[in-house]
């Protein structure tokens, strides 16, 4: 008896091996390093030129601008880490309950003057300085407010004031933030114990909080 011859079975192909693959990750990566290098050295070609074109004063002016953002942000950023450090520590630790409570800043907010009669401002601190500092701390009731003289350099300058509280030296607000000479204050509603941080990047400033009674 003739038997049928069986029907030869073909694997199907995994590919035409002549084609081009798609490129490997390694091979990627090391495009997109070399075309960002090639747009970095190209924008610094393009800034140096456009920086020389520039006055001395303007140029002056863009580096102090660049150092005081870096200052506020370096402010801000430990701000932040302090907060943590005390959300963790007050987490951690129970304090008796007969402790005595040193006056500490909870709630701060900015307001208009306010005229409240029967009370006056009376100066609880002053200092003065041609550069950066930190105060001493200062326990203050409802009503106080912060009052500067600034005087700044020829080439121009900024005068900054921060409020962090005495109590884990938490950044509350900012007092302060100019670069005009002349005298100006700020007001604020909240009791507590607090300490200020001035910048100053030249010169001279006077600086002084007083309370309500």
């Amino acid at each position: 008896m003739a038997t049928t011859p069986k029907a030869e079975i073909r694997k199907p192909s995994k590919g035409n091996p002549w084609m081009p693959q798609p490129p490997g990750l390694a091979e990627t990566m090391a495009r997109s390093a070399g075309d960002f290098r090639e747009r970095a050295t190209s924008s610094w070609r393009e800034f140096i030129p456009w920086w020389h074109a520039q006055t001395d004063h303007l140029r002056l002016a863009l580096v102090v601008v660049a150092l005081v953002a870096v200052i506020s942000l370096l402010n801000l950023t430990a701000a932040g880490l302090g907060r943590l450090g005390t959300s963790q520590t007050a987490t951690a630790q129970t304090k008796p309950a007969t402790v005595a409570a040193t006056p500490a800043a909870r709630t701060l907010t900015a307001e208009a003057p306010p005229i409240i009669p029967g009370k006056a401002w009376v100066a609880t601190q002053l200092w003065q300085g041609s550069n950066s500092r930190v105060t001493e701390a200062f326990t203050v009731g409802t009503h106080w407010r912060v009052d500067w003289l600034y005087n700044p350099p020829t080439s121009g300058g900024i005068f900054q004031v921060f409020i962090y509280s005495a109590d884990g030296a938490l950044l509350m607000d900012m007092a302060a933030n100019t670069q005009k000479a002349g005298p100006d204050s700020s007001f604020w509603v909240g009791p507590g114990s607090y300490f200020l941080k001035v910048n100053s990047t030249g010169g001279d400033w006077k600086l002084d909080v007083q309370d309500l009674h």
